[in-house]
């Protein structure tokens, strides 16, 4: 009996999916407060905090409106529409952005690429803590030179 309850069990296990996918559109509905350092090149590096509330649209997009706080700078807001296009992949539009906004699932996250109003290109890789909080990394090039980056911890707050 012990024999076939440990291989049932190993046999669950294998079927079992490694891990689920993170979902922006499930992690971002509600209320988040991110908290990072951003160092531009050539400058001291800059703590900010983002604060981020998100719906679900009648289409399943994801709204989300934030609160940019950047250090002697008054709050800037910005808005994010994003749908799952594919299992894998999300597309939407920034405010921020010139180009639109592509989301591919991996399997350490999600990767955010787009080009900004101001031609810099940004490369966001967003990791999963738990399920209450996500680790962000951005990458800001411009021409093909890394002109800055900026690491967050972004957590639910409802």
């Amino acid at each position: 009996m012990k024999a076939w309850l440990a291989a049932a069990a190993v046999v669950l296990i294998a079927a079992a999916p490694a891990h689920a996918a993170f979902n922006p559109v499930d992690f971002f509905r509600g209320k988040t407060h991110g908290e990072g350092m951003l160092k531009i090149i050539f400058q001291s590096p800059k703590k900010m905090t983002v604060d981020s509330v998100g719906r679900s649209d009648g289409d399943g997009s994801l709204v989300l409106e934030q609160s940019v706080h950047e250090p002697g700078k008054p709050p800037r807001i910005r808005y994010w529409r994003m749908r799952q296009t594919a299992p894998d992949r999300f597309e939407g539009t920034l405010t921020d952005a010139a180009s639109a906004v592509r989301v591919d699932v991996t399997k350490e996250g999600i990767r955010i690429r787009y080009t900004a109003t101001n031609h810099l290109n940004f490369d966001q890789l967003l990791t999963p803590v738990s399920a209450t909080e996500v680790h962000d990394q951005i990458k800001i090039t411009r021409f093909g030179i890394t002109v800055a980056h900026f690491d967050e911890t972004i957590r639910k707050t409802d």
